[in-house]
């Protein structure tokens, strides 16, 4: 009987590896993808960076913000090591504290962002001058994390009350069943 089963492993793992090998290579587009944008915020912060004189730090703000967001990234690409799938508790710790910081930082950028609107695009140098292209993008970049956090929240909450309605529809259908008998 120990013979017949050990055929069967190879067959199972050739089936598993194509899907299992997709799934990789889809996970790690869509990484490269959404590296994108914080590879822009850290680049459009650096070239920025002191044109901004209404708000000094949102420069900072990018470059930091995009910065975390791909070490995190990165850090998720980290291979768990024994093959259990479960990451390691110091990675775990990290992440968590990764995304802590991001969610203080995301906050302070909010009142960076949002207490200078609209800034003066035209005259360089004056106190009250920051630079289109810097602010556009952190205000394009804060609002996009507020509209995906809605949409998220959104979701959820659909998800939850369509779970309580299945759960007393079910329940109301066992009550009227065993009522019958």
């Amino acid at each position: 009987m120990a013979e017949e089963s050990q055929p069967e492993r190879p067959l199972l793992r050739a089936t598993e590896e194509p899907s299992s090998s997709v799934h990789s290579l889809l996970m790690v587009l869509g990484k490269v993808l959404f590296a994108a944008l914080p590879l822009a915020g850290v680049a459009i912060g650096a070239v920025y960076l002191g044109q901004c004189p209404r708000q000094p730090l949102l420069p900072i703000y990018l470059i930091v913000l995009s910065a975390v967001t791909l070490v995190l990234l990165f850090l998720s690409c980290i291979p768990c090591g024994d093959g259990t799938n479960r990451p390691s508790t110091l990675l775990n710790c990290l992440q968590g504290a990764g995304f802590l910081f991001l969610c203080a930082w995301f906050i302070a950028g909010n009142v960076w962002v949002y207490s200078i609107y609209p800034p003066d695009y035209e005259n360089v140098g004056q106190p009250g001058f920051c630079q289109q292209t810097l602010f556009l993008f952190a205000f394009g970049v804060t609002t996009a994390i507020h509209a995906a956090l809605a949409v998220a929240l959104l979701l959820a909450l659909g998800i939850l009350v369509s779970i309580l309605v299945l759960n007393t529809v079910i329940s109301s259908r066992r009550r009227g069943c065993s009522g019958g008998l």
